[in-house]
């Protein structure tokens, strides 16, 4: 879309009617592929957060209105998606954007169009005399094309769903819905076009992931800038912290902002226990085309909307939590510390020179070498200096941080609950991790019918393989009362 300069304020008025202005004025982004491949690798999908070396991170529905001005508040973006031939699409095609595709089984293919196509339909500017037919057909195709390229791009990288044009149905009026929740339960979903990358770019940030050190993260990379924000970057402010589920049309995905409470502001304690339900996340549009996707998921619709009374509370995170607090004990076994030989050779390395330093008496030679060397590490990029660990006076982190927790552990047990969904909202390792088009990481697990098992600490550096993840039957929930919400919401 960078090359569609829209300029015609009939259209912009119809952008902003339907809360999408934000979504509009957002800047083009240059993605670093290696960064998030490095991020994705941390990816674990029973609680849709980042395992990073101090603790869970995520995109919360905070970073889609910020960052997107997408309106958290509103409708679920859900309907049906009726199975019709490719003619009634193409019917479709004349009737709101005012071409009918070719029958070349490339432009449209089943109900997904080329974004090119739409992008070609407002290459030239609406006339001084357009109808309002014109006008609506103009705007359906620029705004299809835009959250297609910018929120819900398709495993083909350059396609997007015709169903969202049911939101564009009434342009005189038109319900208000949740952008940003329908966008971060797609990007949770639908796995990146991009291929892998590899290389010494994406070796470098998994180093600076492992020795990432606490005064590195901004935990609220925002929150200086929310006066000078505009309304629709901060307006669903009051509900970022809903624990609830995400609907969009077939995908269902969890907001546990529980998980990540520093990024709010809020002190951290260790989260609930989570059931990864593989059922939800298998489900697709293949063979369900007939399926009412409103009806489906009822109850998952109707916990969206008591969002208000389901937001998370803690008393606000006043300085760094120190590494014996009980998170920090609960995280560190269940977390897997390293992703690939070479950055955890090279942290261990550290660690292990660290908790000697501790243990040399003070300007002694051999003190001064393992000092040396440590700082010489420093300079080449490859780790913290050292006095920013040799005077902290915790000799017992230090020792136990030269043992490495390879495991894939398992992050969540059973309980009758449902999934979590969310991607980061801090800076790390003096860099902005935007937020990730996650997928789930081949360090993932997956399970079913089994609960989740104590990881075993492994000290040498052979790579264990994952230990199988508790993914018990899921039951679909039954609907819930207004006055009564289940607590697992």
């Amino acid at each position: 879309m960078a090359n569609v300069q829209m300029q015609d304020n009939r259209v912009i008025d119809i952008i902003k009617l339907l809360r999408l202005e934000g979504l509009f004025r957002a800047p083009s982004r240059e993605i670093d592929n290696c960064l998030i491949s490095a991020l994705v690798e941390r990816w674990r999908p029973e609680t849709h957060t980042f395992h990073l070396p101090h603790g869970e991170m995520t995109i919360t529905l905070q970073d889609v209105e910020v960052i997107f001005g997408l309106p958290i508040d509103g409708d679920v973006l859900v309907g049906p998606t009726a199975v019709v031939d490719d003619g009634a699409w193409r019917r479709l095609c004349t009737e709101l954007l005012g071409f009918s595709p070719p029958n070349d089984n490339k432009t449209l293919v089943g109900q997904r169009i080329l974004i090119s196509r739409l992008v070609e339909a407002v290459a030239a500017p609406l006339p001084h005399d357009a109808t309002e037919m014109q006008i609506h057909r103009y705007a359906q195709c620029y705004i299809l094309a835009l959250i297609g390229d910018k929120l819900f791009m398709d495993k083909s990288g350059d396609r997007v769903h015709l169903m969202f044009l049911d939101f564009m149905r009434n342009l005189r009026d038109p319900p208000q819905y949740s952008w940003g929740s329908g966008c971060l339960a797609w990007w949770v979903r639908v796995p990146s076009p991009k291929s892998r990358p590899s290389g010494m770019a994406l070796v470098h940030y998994r180093e600076l992931l492992v020795t990432m050190q606490p005064e590195q993260i901004v935990w609220q990379p925002y929150e200086a800038h929310f006066g000078h924000l505009p309304e629709f970057c901060v307006a669903g402010r009051d509900t970022w912290t809903a624990r609830v589920p995400l609907v969009c049309f077939y995908i269902v995905e969890r907001h546990h902002p529980d998980r990540v409470l520093r990024q709010f502001g809020l002190a951290q304690e260790r989260p609930d226990h989570v059931v990864y339900d593989d059922r939800l996340h298998k489900i697709d549009l293949r063979g369900k085309v007939e399926k009412n996707w409103r009806e489906e998921h009822r109850p998952y619709i109707i916990s969206w909307e008591m969002r208000r009374q389901q937001l998370c509370h803690a008393p606000p995170q006043i300085g760094e939590m120190p590494r014996n607090h009980a998170y920090y004990v609960w995280y560190r076994p269940v977390t897997r510390k390293y992703v690939d030989r070479n950055s955890a050779k090279l942290d261990i390395m550290i660690q292990s020179h660290l908790a000697l330093l501790a243990m040399l008496p003070e300007g002694s030679q051999a003190h001064n070498h393992v000092r040396r060397v440590l700082n010489n590490v420093a300079g080449l990029g490859g780790g913290p200096a050292v006095n920013e660990h040799a005077n902290n006076g915790d000799e017992t982190e230090l020792a136990a941080a030269a043992t490495p927790s390879t495991s894939a552990a398992p992050v969540s047990t059973p309980t009758r609950g449902h999934r979590a969904t969310t991607s980061p909202s801090t800076s790390a390792a003096r860099g902005r991790l935007w937020p990730a088009t996650a997928t789930p990481s081949t360090s993932a697990v997956r399970g079913r019918g089994r609960r989740a098992t104590t990881p075993r600490v492994v000290t040498t550096l052979e790579m264990p393989p994952p230990i199988p993840q508790a993914s018990p039957q899921p039951e679909v929930p039954s609907p819930i009362p207004y006055a009564s919400p289940q607590p697992e919401y």
